[in-house]
């Protein structure tokens, strides 16, 4: 697979104007942040998934994501190809990062997160401090059993994982623009496995107890790390982080702090990784959430 023109993904970027379009609340951000943590959204989902979590930790500058083809930009065509999104991803946090940044990425926000990190590697630019993905194991190829009906697979598995309201759903025409994303979101993730080598970033992969992303398939991600890696469950399912925003930031704020803050560059050193002996290995489960350490 040919990687995107970069250029070409560059002038797409400044084409949306990104600080506005990419980055809707990059006008609110608060003084003194120690790392900037750029969330990426799930299937479906846009940058409002993460409005409230927008100044809601002083010391970390959140910045939501906006993906092409949602919310305030539903009309502009959706990117279907995972090398072309994480170049406009990565081009933009190259104009605008300004110092130790964190990829954050919830489902498949997740699988976004390191394709962009890979491809800020191969380009040269300095890479994230950390990366934080949540419920998403490396590969996950889900489709509708032969002769389900493909809207129908689809509005069960919206609802079963319980991040839409079911009145949504309910609006022929919201219904209609909802599986109009899902449907793009889906083909970018049509057999996508990770290609890149192992990265040299810390990673944190965070998870709900009762969500089918268990511990041992959040673990899979050592193979795609040099660093050993860091699993942290929380009580809930596939959107436990509606329910324990707060710990997950002191999660991320946690590994940040474990790794340096420093920020790696493509040739250069990497940042410090956790290892099992941290100060949260082997942490019995609470609603702050369980931590277990991976080795390499």
């Amino acid at each position: 697979m040919h990687a995107p023109h970069p250029h070409r993904s560059e002038d797409r970027a400044r084409a949306l104007d990104p600080a506005r379009a990419l980055l809707p609340f990059w006008d609110d951000r608060p003084p003194g942040a120690r790392a900037t943590v750029f969330c990426l959204p799930h299937v479906g989902g846009g940058a409002s998934a993460y409005r409230t979590w927008v100044r809601a930790r002083a010391t970390l500058d959140v910045q939501p994501v906006q993906l092409p083809g949602r919310e305030q930009l539903i009309d502009s065509p959706g990117i279907e190809r995972m090398p072309e999104l994480a170049a406009l991803i990565g081009s933009l946090i190259t104009d605008l990062a300004p110092g130790p940044f964190v990829l954050f990425g919830h489902s498949m926000g997740g699988a976004i997160a390191t394709e962009v990190a890979a491809w800020l590697r191969r380009a040269g630019h300095p890479l994230p401090a950390l990366i934080a993905v949540s419920a998403r194991p490396p590969v996950n190829h889900v489709r509708p059993d032969p002769g389900t009906p493909e809207d129908d697979w689809l509005v069960e598995r919206v609802l079963s994982a319980g991040g839409t309201p079911a009145e949504l759903l309910e609006d022929p025409e919201l219904r209609e623009i909802l599986l109009g994303t899902i449907r793009s979101d889906l083909r970018l993730l049509r057999d996508y496995e990770p290609a890149f080598g192992r990265l040299p970033v810390p990673l944190l992969a965070l998870g709900g107890t009762e969500d089918d992303v268990t511990e041992s398939r959040l673990a899979a991600w050592q193979d795609h790390f040099s660093a050993p890696i860091r699993v942290r469950m929380f009580p809930g399912g596939h959107f436990y982080l509606r329910q324990h925003r707060d710990a997950v930031l002191a999660a991320v704020e946690e590994a940040l702090a474990e790794a340096g803050a420093a920020s790696p560059t493509a040739g250069g050193p990497t940042a410090a990784s956790p290892t099992a002996g941290g100060p949260t290995a082997g942490a019995s489960l609470t609603a702050e959430g369980r931590s277990t350490a991976h080795g390499a």
